[in-house]
């Protein structure tokens, strides 16, 4: 998949829809595209955050850990939605629940310490509208929850 082409799906996603292109074009360059067969794990509940996800193609469901406080919480991720997100949380929290693909489906993997320093030292007006936007998404996830 071409950098232009990743750059315009991150352009459709809520946390960096507006983003400037350039921005954008530097995050596509380190994405990962992953091909997730059905039944495939993603991310394990209480494991280390250090990549966050874009679903490109296909359905990946998450389901909230126990240990999280909330009972049997599962949501199913479509196309275009961002996923994994405590990959840009400081110091890697761990993840809050398991992601698992319910069909074949491709992933963009972005690594949060990347993204977090090419924000931090190259665009820092786009990473503050990410982070306000992500800190929206967190408490909206929390919201939806209860």
């Amino acid at each position: 998949m071409k950098t232009e082409e990743i750059s315009r799906i991150l352009n459709e996603t809520n946390l960096f829809a507006g983003t400037a292109p350039a921005t954008l074009a530097r995050i596509g360059e380190i994405a990962i595209l992953k091909e997730c067969k059905a039944g495939d794990v993603v991310y394990d509940s209480g494991g280390q955050a250090l990549d966050m996800f874009v679903l490109v193609r296909g359905l990946v469901s998450f389901a909230m850990g126990a240990n999280v406080g909330h009972a049997n919480v599962e949501s199913v991720m479509k196309r275009h939605m961002i996923f994994g997100w405590a990959a840009l949380i400081p110091e890697h929290p761990k993840r809050l629940g398991t992601a698992k693909c319910l069909e074949p489906s491709t992933l963009l993997s972005i690594n949060g310490d990347q993204v977090m320093e090419l924000l931090r030292d190259e665009d820092p007006k786009s990473g503050f509208m990410i982070m306000t936007r992500l800190c929206s998404m967190i408490a909206n996830s929390f919201i939806e929850t209860r």
